[in-house]
């Protein structure tokens, strides 16, 4: 009876080890592409909707929040992972941004159509006080 408790302990032991060996550190995929957003209009939002238009169609419209549900102030970030089911990384996009503000929805526009790269980050911003405004952030 041991000799079977001995011998199930060192299988146990084996399987445990073989499964936290697969494990490796997770690496970005080279078939998403991350877009961040920042806030930087005194306007408080409730979640920003991305739609992505190829061929004048909406291929994808991920939302984000903040996670504890409170608004998106200024200075706040939210970040979107597009992934290569998404959209065809092959054709330009057109990325519109729709803030949700006091239970309305309100477009800040549109990009021009843009060429999305597979393990890329980009930034964008929502600005202006009245109206809000979309466009990237460049260095």
């Amino acid at each position: 009876m041991r000799k079977i408790h001995l011998y199930l302990l060192i299988f146990l032991i084996a399987l445990v080890g073989a499964a936290c060996g697969e494990s490796e550190p997770e690496q970005p995929e080279a078939s998403e592409t991350f877009i961040q957003v920042i806030n930087n209009s005194a306007r408080q939002i409730t979640s920003i909707e991305l739609k992505l238009y190829q061929n004048e169609k909406v291929q994808a419209s991920p939302t984000a929040m903040n996670a504890d549900e409170s608004l998106i102030v200024m200075e706040d970030a939210v970040e979107f992972d597009i992934l290569q089911q998404d959209i065809d990384f092959d054709e330009p996009v057109t990325i519109e941004a729709v803030a949700m503000i006091n239970g309305v929805e309100e477009s800040a526009g549109q990009t021009e159509p843009m060429e999305l790269v597979p393990g890329e980050s980009y930034q964008f911003e929502l600005s202006g006080d009245e109206e809000l405004h979309f466009r990237e952030m460049t260095d």
